[in-house]
């Protein structure tokens, strides 16, 4: 048989599973039984498709991914609103970005409820977890602002400046007017403006770190 009969084959790359929690990615036919990073089951993945390719084989990503996870990060609930709705959710990725002015920002994957809020919004509010807020991780973060009303039965305030709930139950609240937004593919950064806030306990806030050691 000559070179010419021959077809060359793709080898078919394996389906990568998303979870909508902590954005872990799993590779396989079928998502994980439970995520090995934030432990939710099978029904909060979601298949990844139209990623951008990062050039990393599989391995070369575990590793690197696993030296990120010696990076410090806090735990917040991240909120926004849409006319009379409000969502929010948890996040490991809110930072002080400038002190002059004061500004912040969040990377958050497009998907969730709460990012659509805030692209339609133009503002966000950020509650600040203590060591004692274990409950809130797991309320905020562990179910879908696309079919669960987060804030039904749950006391919060109304941001002044922006209109976004806060938690009075948390350290503080800080309210953000979005300056620009950022596109990261899978996810928009918001840089924000600090417009307003409130001081609600003292107490040492909550790590990721913490929360994956006593949850």
């Amino acid at each position: 048989m000559g070179p010419d009969k021959f077809e060359l084959i793709e080898e078919e790359k394996p389906k990568r599973w998303r979870c909508t929690v902590c954005n872990y990615i799993h590779e396989g036919d079928t998502p994980p039984e439970k995520c090995p990073i934030c432990g939710v089951g099978p029904d909060k993945f979601v298949l990844v498709e139209d990623e951008p390719e990062d050039g990393l084989s599989k391995e070369e990503k575990d590793k690197l991914q696993s030296l990120l996870f010696n990076v410090s990060y806090g735990l917040y609930i991240i909120s926004s609103k849409d006319g009379d709705k409000i969502n929010g959710m948890t996040s490991n990725s809110f930072i002080q970005i400038t002190d002059t002015p004061l500004r912040g920002c969040v990377c958050i994957n497009k998907g969730t409820r709460t990012a659509e809020m805030i692209e339609k919004s133009g503002v966000f509010g950020v509650s600040v977890l203590g060591q004692n807020n274990h409950d809130l991780v797991t309320h905020f973060g562990f179910q879908s602002g696309h079919t669960v009303d987060k804030f039904k039965d749950v006391s919060y305030i109304t941001g002044e400046k922006t209109g976004c709930p806060g938690l009075p139950n948390t350290l503080c609240f800080i309210e953000l007017e979005v300056e620009k937004t950022v596109d990261l593919g899978t996810h928009n950064m918001f840089i924000g403006k600090v417009v307003g806030g409130e001081a609600f306990h003292k107490a040492e806030p909550m790590t990721y770190a913490y929360y994956r050691a006593t949850r």
